[in-house]
């Protein structure tokens, strides 16, 4: 069908591979393979490993219990997000093998359904991008605006640099130049590190409510919709061939599902861990150390560290959760396709495919915890 060529689900990821190639990962075509290797040296020695290096070193130069917690939550999240950028440049070889199964899913459309399920799964993909952009680029704009109004001379957030920054203006102009362009680029990388979890399971989701429709379509007559309990041998031939290719669609999710749950599983595991310590931080520095604190810039940083943190994990386990229970109402169509008038053959594949759908697809942190509402509601309460 003509819908079918101006679709592909790999737009979903555009923004984030546009992220990559900036950041260092992926290097875009017709472009110097020496100069761009020399450039994600440069920028990936400079920022993902000295300026979390410059708030780790601060933490041990706490004056008391207040300075700690605060300089404790920059730092955690802040750490985080470099082993989840990490993971990123681990699996980009995952990354490229998904855009090819993506590419074969994108070709079994068959309906104007399955059309406007993928393109609405798409548009949710771009605007969870959109969402975290907003929140990055608000969290930055705020960091600036509480330096550029504060009555002390100050950075966007507490680092040690090794100079005299509070004295010395050339040292301020350095340390500070140096901290907002390095703040923009993680915030650049922290967008596409928040959404690419969500968006990968909303496009795997998707694909998997398709494949659903078309099993539930096997056997059914195309005019009225219900099931024809007499069947040609031509229609029977018809639905085994429609079935196998279903099968085939099958064997295709999964392998999507594994390079998936490789490419999210430790970064999640990261995220769970952080949530929960900076939850934890955040609670002491509230409980303890709030009103003793007349520096309100601190504890608004504190607040949306901790709402940015929970929110990350909320939304991975949210579309981790409808991922599962998606799973779910795919092995039910494979019970409920027309199976009764078919023949010998269609039965006995339809047999070892529903041996193979005895355990649901779930996501895993750390290839042991689940990404699913329930493990966010334990996280939050243990925190």
């Amino acid at each position: 069908m003509e819908y079918r060529a101006h679709l592909d689900t790999n737009t979903a990821f555009r923004y984030h591979w546009l992220v990559w190639q900036l950041t260092g990962i992926t290097q875009p075509r017709y472009f110097s393979t020496y100069l761009y290797r020399l450039y994600a040296v440069l920028l990936n020695i400079l920022v993902t490993f000295l300026f979390p290096l410059t708030f780790v070193i601060n933490v041990f130069f706490s004056k008391n219990l207040q300075q700690l917690c605060e300089n404790l939550i920059i730092t955690l999240s802040d750490i985080t997000a470099n082993l989840k950028f990490l993971n990123v440049f681990l699996v980009r070889k995952e990354l490229q093998r998904i855009k090819i199964i993506f590419k074969y899913l994108d070709k079994r459309i068959n309906t104007e359904e399955e059309y406007r399920q993928l393109r609405r799964a798409i548009r949710i993909a771009q605007l969870s991008f959109c969402i975290f952009w907003v929140i990055s680029t608000t969290g930055t704009s705020l960091s600036l605006f509480m330096v550029l109004y504060s009555e002390e001379r100050s950075l966007l957030f507490p680092a040690w640099y090794g100079l005299d920054w509070q004295h010395n203006d050339l040292a301020y102009a350095v340390c500070f130049t140096y901290q907002l362009v390095a703040l923009v680029v993680q915030a650049i990388q922290n967008v596409a590190n928040d959404s690419y979890p969500p968006a990968y399971l909303i496009i795997l989701t998707s694909h998997m409510r398709n494949l659903e429709l078309r099993v539930r379509s096997v056997g059914l007559s195309p005019a009225d919709n219900k099931e024809n309990m007499f069947l040609s041998k031509r229609e029977q031939q018809l639905d085994l061939k429609k079935f196998n290719d279903c099968i085939e669609d099958f064997i295709q999710i999964n392998r999507l599902y594994d390079l998936i749950q490789k490419i999210l599983s430790k970064a999640c595991l990261a995220q769970f861990i952080c949530t929960a310590l900076v939850q934890c931080v955040v609670g002491l520095h509230i409980l303890y150390l709030l009103d003793e604190s007349d520096d309100y810039g601190a504890q608004i940083l504190s607040f949306i560290f901790f709402f940015a943190a929970t929110m990350e994990v909320f939304i991975i386990c949210y579309f981790g959760h409808y991922m599962s229970a998606q799973s779910l109402a795919l092995t039910d169509a494979f019970y409920e396709c027309g199976w009764i008038p078919q023949t010998l053959a269609f039965r006995r594949n339809l047999i070892i495919t529903l041996m193979r759908t005895q355990r649901y697809a779930i996501m895993y942190a750390g290839s042991y915890i689940p990404v699913d509402l329930p493990t966010f509601l334990l996280v939050s309460k243990k925190a």
